[in-house]
């Protein structure tokens, strides 16, 4: 870049003085007379239109005569050859060879211009003040100060009358708008905008001003202009053109040579509509312009027609976008803002701000109005493409809204067929109102419509053929070119096919919870939660067909058949009005698994709060998170939100109550591609297990020695338990049977189906369930029965039945020690129960999994023993302390991944109607027992058995009683 100096301080008052008037740069002149060649100083220079026809080759690079004879054609020699107040960003011949080599307008040669070419190529390239490229930033604010580094753009000389066209023909106009369809065949005069097309600049002082990166790789100044700044240099961009010579000093102002012909771009909606990247966005945009009656255009037109003879015009219109902010709504919050049509009608769906306006503000005014300008980020036509066509994530929009095939060849049309709320919320999305806030270094920070980061990042923007990032500046605005499609969240999330279907309102309206409608209260922040943009998801929405099938209702599978009760179904259903969900209850046969469907079989509708919990439990249960990078199909069964389990075989889900209890599987009607994971439409409700742990290891004959091992709390085992406890306990009373209860017996009645796990907590779990075959292999190994020691304290019960009477009389000897050994006989009996219930459900699958779990079995210091657990090739392996390997073959005839659930209601029995927490397990059959003992051979008998036997049962004993009531 090449510059003029000059000693400013010998010219206080000169040909320019710079001066800002509200927000405007305007020239003044001194005491020179400026048409007298001889009276004014020598470093001044030619005037503007002098300097390009004889270009000093240490200022100016090349000839100009393209650029004068605009200037002749359009009689503007005379304005540019005297005194006045003018800058200039002309380009040289070469640069016109160029752009007549490749050209929106088509031209080859001069003569090829039209009249209004002529006027926007010279026009667009003049500003009305004379200006220093480092000055261009510069705004006043009052009379006395200057601020640098404020503006980014300056009103240019084009008029608005001179833009002008009459538009023939649906081709040139927007098509599925009803706004334009009228002019179609008779056509329209019309301006693409009513206020005046801008100059667009880029220089360090504005972006260093607004934290605007201008150095290292990848700044904003290269990523925007499409070239690396130059500090020698000083570089500066009109638009994305290169000042290649600044600051040459004329007599009537200053010229800034650019490197190409500048051609004015338009604003970002014409732009937008033009480029030829972007027509399906353009589409989109198109769908809320309308065409608008200038007056003040139509009579300024005709005035100028008149004086120069050319026909008169009728109407002239100005093309505007239905948009909150607009000229007419410039400032303040528009939040509130009532948008009215042609027709003085309200629109409901509004863009955020008119894209189509040359003077677009970012609600500020005066000064600041030059300060920032819009952005937009724009998909071009192959990430729309990918978006929308088989196999990309809006593809669900287009199989619910299309007319046509969901083919490339029909896709602008579908496109159109997508109702204007949704397309609005497209739209809203990727319209930003401040470019300064949205340079490519902060993208970051610029959120999307959930409040969370949009997720942008330079690996998003679409390249130019050169490899310099495709980038478009229009006048009003910055337009990113994007290789893929930001939608909203609430559009690309997994909850979207359930938003937008006419056959999954239950869903969504259970999803939803108050977003929209009067709150079902289910107080999960469902909506929210599916949103999350950093989460793998599948989610199985059922449609309302199939909330209209059933669902069985797990509190009432104990009530017992009366006129108006009795063990029930479920049916849900959608209503537009309050509270939108509704919901009837069925008849159930426990035995045959029938859900009535006559009238006699119907008990009545049931309220919203009476549904609440089994309304959470069905989307708790539709529900899977899977890992990152995981795909729905690697494995056969997914735990759910909740820790449930279902099955999942590709065209079928299913869960316990349809595996087990004959129920109809969920069928997958359709597949959605989302951003966050996978959406299935199923044609039934998954349906939960109605079998606890205890039933299942009860119905079973070959869990029997296990479930008598369980079980066996005769009174004699628990007076048993109540005699080795300690001499603290040894009279009985609540602590002791709570003892007895809860610490050694592994089930007890929770307000269940039956009884519950006492291990269990709101989690899952694994229980591997030794078979007659391992329990006899664990006796042969020295575990004791109940029956044991029964046998064993019986020899004593009349000792223990005095002590109890005489609590201050001593056990003999030989009872103190049967007590010990008793007491580790009970204690080896519930860490063998307990170590074969394992935290987390484990299936037998496809995938490979290893870990390692705790178990309900802790040592004497309350720390949870181990299980390494490893899965793979549809076996499951599992190791225990004792370092003996236990494996589980998914092909096998054995009970293998058999689904439970221990339910908590309400309340018991009968009496139950809501599910107030649960805990799943998986259950699997083992033919050889676990141990959790390190170094005993394998052996259950250790501390009673062999040497020192008196000696370890003492130290058992001590150290049982210092932590009893810490383990229980």
């Amino acid at each position: 870049m090449n510059y003029r100096f000059f000693d400013l301080s010998k010219k206080a008052l000169i040909v320019v003085c710079l001066a800002l008037v509200g927000g405007v740069f305007s020239s003044c002149t001194d005491d020179y007379d400026l048409d007298d060649k001889d009276n004014y100083p020598s470093w001044l220079g030619n005037s503007i239109y002098d300097e390009l026809r004889d270009p000093n080759p240490d200022v100016l690079t090349g000839t100009f005569t393209n650029y004068l004879r605009l200037i002749d054609d359009l009689g503007m020699a005379e304005d540019l050859a005297k005194t006045g107040s003018l800058t200039v960003f002309p380009a040289n011949d070469e640069a016109f060879a160029r752009f007549y080599a490749n050209n929106k307008w088509g031209v080859t040669k001069y003569e090829d211009l039209t009249l209004a070419m002529k006027m926007q190529l010279l026009r667009s390239s003049m500003l009305r003040n004379a200006l220093l490229i480092e000055m261009l930033s510069n705004v006043r604010y009052d009379d006395t100060s200057v601020t640098p580094g404020v503006a980014l753009k300056h009103a240019t000389q084009v008029a608005v009358i001179d833009t002008v066209t009459h538009i023939y023909g649906p081709a040139g106009m927007p098509e599925n708008n009803k706004y334009w369809e009228k002019y179609y065949d008779k056509g329209i005069d019309l301006v693409m905008d009513a206020t005046l097309p801008m100059m667009v600049h880029f220089t360090e002082e504005q972006m260093t001003s607004n934290a605007i990166t201008t150095r290292g790789a990848d700044s904003d100044f290269e990523i925007i202009t499409g070239a690396p700044y130059s500090d020698t240099e000083k570089s500066a961009y009109i638009f994305r053109n290169k000042v290649i010579n600044a600051d040459v000093t004329c007599k009537n102002g200053y010229i800034h040579q650019l490197e190409d012909v500048l051609v004015p771009p338009g604003n970002l909606a014409e732009l937008i509509r033009t480029n030829g990247e972007s027509n399906y966005f353009s589409r989109m945009l198109e769908r809320f312009s309308a065409p608008f009656y200038v007056r003040d255009v139509t009579n300024n037109y005709n005035d100028y027609a008149q004086l120069h003879g050319l026909a008169q015009i009728d109407s002239i219109f100005e093309k505007r976008y239905l948009a909150k902010r607009w000229r007419g709504q410039t400032s303040g919050n528009t939040s509130s803002v009532t948008v009215y049509d042609p027709n003085d009608a309200a629109v409901q769906n509004t863009l955020p701000f008119d894209p189509g306006w040359n003077e677009y503000t970012n609600g500020l005014t005066g000064s600041n109005a030059l300060s920032d300008l819009a952005a937009i980020f724009v998909p071009t036509d192959k990430a729309m493409e990918e978006y929308f066509l088989p196999g990309g994530s809006g593809e669900f929009l287009i199989n619910q809204y299309g007319d046509r095939p969901n083919t490339k060849e029909y896709l602008a049309e579908n496109i159109d067929s997508i109702p204007a709320n949704i397309v609005q919320a497209f739209l809203d999305n990727l319209m930003k109102s401040s470019f300064v806030g949205t340079v490519p270094s902060k993208f970051g920070d610029v959120m999307d419509d959930a409040s969370d980061p949009m997720g942008l990042s330079t690996a998003v923007l679409n390249k130019n053929e050169d490899g310099s990032y495709d980038v478009k500046i229009a006048n009003n605005g910055v337009a990113y070119m994007l290789n893929t499609v930001f939608a909203p969240n609430r559009y690309i999330a997994v909850s979207a096919p359930a938003l937008l279907s006419d056959n999954m309102k239950v869903m969504n309206e259970a999803i939803d919870d108050g977003n929209n409608h009067t709150s079902l209260g289910l107080g999960q922040n469902y909506y929210a939660y599916l949103l999350a943009m950093s989460a793998n998801y599948a989610l199985f929405i059922p449609t309302d067909d199939a909330f209209l099938r059933y669902y069985i209702d797990p509190p009432y599978l104990n009530h017992e058949v009366t006129n108006d009760d009795g063990p029930r179904a479920l049916k849900f259903y959608y209503k537009p009005q309050t509270p939108y969900v509704f919901c009837s209850q069925w008849r159930f046969d426990k035995e045959t698994k029938v859900v009535g469907e006559t009238p006699a079989d119907s008990l009545g509708m049931v309220g919203t709060g009476a549904f609440r919990s089994q309304l959470i439990d069905i989307l708790n249960y539709h529900t899977v998170v899977l890992e990152s990078g995981d795909v729905m199909g690697q494995n056969l069964y997914y735990k759910t939100k909740h820790g449930g389990e279902i099955m999942f075989t590709g065209s079928t889900v299913a869960s316990g109550g349809q595996i087990d209890d004959g129920l109809p599987f969920a069928n997958i009607t359709q597949e959605y591609h989302q951003k966050n994971g996978m959406s299935y439409a199923i044609d039934h409700l998954i349906q939960a297990p109605q079998r606890s742990v205890y039933k299942v290891l009860s119905e079973n004959d070959q869990f029997s020695e296990f479930m008598a091992l369980c079980n066996n709390m005769s009174s004699d085992a628990a007076d048993t338990i109540m005699w080795f406890a300690s001499d603290k306990l040894a009279k009985p009373n609540e602590v002791t049977k709570k003892v007895a209860s809860l610490a050694y017996h592994p089930f007890a009645n929770k307000k269940g189906l039956d009884f519950n796990v006492n291990y269990f907590n709101t989690f899952n779990y694994t229980v591997y369930a030794p078979d007659n075959s391992a329990m006899a292999t664990a006796y042969s190994k020295g575990l004791p029965k109940w029956s044991d020691l029964v046998d064993l304290f019986t020899q004593y019960k009349a000792e223990y039945d005095n002590i109890k009477d005489h609590p201050e009389l001593e056990y003999s000897a030989e009872a103190q020690a049967a007590r010990d050994k008793v007491l580790a006989m009970v204690e080896e009996l519930n860490s063998f129960i307990r170590y074969h219930f394992q935290d987390n459900s484990v299936y037998v699958d496809k995938q490979s999994l290893s870990m390692v779990c705790g178990t309900a079995c802790a040592d004497t210091l309350g720390i949870r023993e181990k299980l390494t657990v490893q899965v793979g090739g549809n076996k499951l392996s599992v190791t225990d302390l004792s370092h003996n390997t236990v494996t589980i073959d998914a092909g096998s005839s054995v009970l293998v991944n058999k689904m439970t659930r221990d339910y908590v209601f309400d309340r018991a029995g009968a009496n139950a109607t809501s599910i107030s927490t649960s805990s799943f397990a998986v259950v699997h059959q083992i033919s050889t027992p676990l141990n959790h003992h390190a170094n005993t051979g394998g052996r259950y008998d250790a501390l009673w058995s062999g040497s020192s036997v008196r000696h370890k049962l003492s130290a058992f004993r001590r150290l049982f009683e210092t932590k009893l009531y810490r383990r229980y």
